[in-house]
């Protein structure tokens, strides 16, 4: 008899403990509610292994099987996947808003009404050609349309090296983030010796992983020792187990050195990125920096170019009040040469404008194909522009108005960007001679005071010079000056309403899955409760068990 009495002391003191954890478990959860990323945890009860009598088996009491967190692996990996989708789109749309901001017309000093206002001057200009007034008038106007230029030009640069600032910024995180996942899969491994999981280690490694993946595109990998690696989709790595992996950046020389993303290993391997990064704000940042601001800040250097060029054209042709024809009315177009870092060889090669009547606005790459050969390629257009041949150290002219000049030892492979319109919107200014004395102005055709070359200058408001993608001097283009730049705010207009829709629907995915992980792993206070209530009684029933069995000892210790 005293041998079942103690058995069934026993059967009470594990189940007391047994509630007493799971009480505290109940506890964890409700001190958790807010706590973000944290996952309800679960109490798992089984019952003890039973002992043999003559009668057969009975049972010795419940015990804690174990701590489960509750989490759905594809769920989370569903959100890890929609995290980088949002990350790239917030970026994009808030890009966007900033870039539709500096083009739009109610900016209140838009390009279109500086245009309108310089193009009024000309025609007071044209009517009364010798008024001195009216000369200062436009070129106060000139000086607007110049400022307006130049503003417009250097804020889109500056939203560049705004975006090159945030690429740095972002690996700082990432960095951080990898760190911080590398020393939690270490933690958990650690203390996961038994079949209890470290369920806040977990919490906390699958909220960092999510942080990481709104930053960076990543695929997921769960270790069978309870370690995560993380791994690009090019395969490699960011965090190996207890490993992470640094990311850094790199000068590109071919890119105005903005950063390139490279991956070093703990070995000092590096491996470049830059390319195959796919997701994250971290793409949204290269992609706005180096395709989306690179466009409208092309488009609008080509209106500054194009612009400057057609209206010297027909300045050049007119009289001042003082009699000297062949001015420029704004400082003609100079000739950028980039040579591409990747260039092994000795070759050198400069260029003027050659031909500035007839200079092309497009962007052109050579190639050099042999030792006096090379190929030019119109990057404007995407089009060959043919190849040719030269004498090292000698001067030629190019078709399109380039005046090139080859030396050193040429190596195949070797390239070479020339462009007039590159930083064109940053740098055009009036020309001294007229900005220092309007009489300058070349307002005569057939003599210094008719006003007739006025006119034709201002003629080139209506005139259509651009067709959809550059400048058409044979003026059998589809736009005008007004309408190219309008026709740039339209397309960055639609490109940003698609990114605030794209945005708000990456936006409203992410919340679904967030809620849905809530409804799955998130704490309930009532559910709670209930519980809190069901194991207080469990623990009161077997504290009076335990006093049951103390009641039978004693009825024995007096019978004895």
């Amino acid at each position: 008899m005293s041998s079942n009495i103690f058995n069934i002391l026993n059967t009470a003191q594990v189940g007391l403990r047994s509630q007493l954890l799971a009480m505290e478990v109940t506890g964890h959860n409700i001190a958790n509610v807010q706590t973000e990323g944290y996952s309800r945890q679960e109490i798992n009860f089984e019952a003890m292994d039973s002992r043999f009598t003559e009668m057969g088996q009975i049972g010795t009491g419940v015990r804690v099987g174990g701590i489960e967190r509750a989490h759905d692996e594809f769920l989370f990996l569903q959100i890890l996947g929609e995290g980088d989708r949002l990350g790239k789109s917030r970026v994009k749309q808030q890009v966007y808003d900033q870039i539709e901001i500096l083009l739009s017309e109610k900016s209140g000093q838009s390009l279109n009404e500086s245009l309108n206002k310089f193009f009024s001057g000309l025609q007071d200009v044209a009517s009364n050609p010798t008024s001195p007034p009216e000369r200062s008038t436009l070129l106060a106007e000139s000086q607007n349309l110049v400022s307006t230029f130049n503003n417009l030009g250097e804020s889109l640069f500056q939203v560049q090296q705004n975006l090159d600032a945030a690429v740095a910024v972002d690996l700082g995180k990432i960095n951080s983030l990898t760190k911080e996942i590398a020393a939690l899969n270490q933690a958990i491994h650690a203390n996961e010796p038994t079949t209890f999981n470290a369920n806040d280690y977990r919490d906390s490694r699958d909220l960092k992983v999510k942080k990481l993946s709104e930053i960076i595109d990543m695929d997921f990998v769960d270790e069978l020792d309870g370690q995560i690696s993380l791994t690009r989709n090019d395969g490699t790595p960011l965090v190996l187990r207890s490993t992470a992996f640094t990311v850094d950046t790199t000068i590109n020389g071919n890119n105005k050195s903005f950063y390139d993303v490279l991956v070093r290993d703990p070995a000092g391997n590096e491996t470049n990125i830059t390319s195959t990064i796919g997701g994250g704000t971290l793409k949204g940042y290269l992609e706005m920096r180096d395709t989306v601001v690179v466009e409208v800040l092309d488009k609008l250097d080509r209106l500054a170019a194009g612009f400057v060029k057609e209206f010297n054209n027909i300045h050049q042709q007119g009289f001042g009040l003082d009699g000297s024809t062949g001015n420029n009315f704004f400082n003609p177009l100079a000739t950028d040469v980039d040579a591409n870092a990747n260039n092994s060889g000795s070759t050198a090669l400069t260029a003027t404008n050659g031909d500035p009547s007839n200079i092309s606005v497009d962007k052109y790459e050579v190639t050099i194909t042999g030792a006096d050969s090379f190929s030019l390629q119109n990057l404007t257009r995407g089009a060959s522009s043919g190849t040719y041949t030269f004498t090292s150290g000698s001067t030629f002219n190019l078709a399109n108005g380039f005046a090139v000049t080859i030396s050193g030892t040429p190596t195949v492979g070797d390239k070479f960007k020339l462009s007039v319109s590159e930083g064109a919107a940053r740098n055009i200014s009036i020309a001294n001679g007229v900005s220092s004395n309007t009489s300058k102005i070349s307002a005569g055709f057939n003599s210094r005071t008719d006003g007739g070359n006025a006119l034709n200058l201002v003629g080139l408001q209506s005139k259509a010079l651009f067709d959809n993608i550059t400048l058409d001097s044979a003026g059998s283009g589809t736009f005008t000056f007004d309408e190219f730049y309008s026709s740039l705010i339209s397309t960055v207009g639609i490109q940003s309403a698609s990114s605030q829709a794209t945005f708000a629907q990456q936006e409203g995915i992410l919340l679904q899955l967030d809620t849905r992980r809530e409804n799955l792993s998130g704490v309930s206070i009532d559910e709670e409760m209930i519980n809190m209530i069901k194991f207080q009684q469990a623990y009161n029933a077997a504290a009076r068990l335990i006093a049951m069995v103390d009641e039978l000892l004693d009825n024995m210790i007096h019978q004895v």
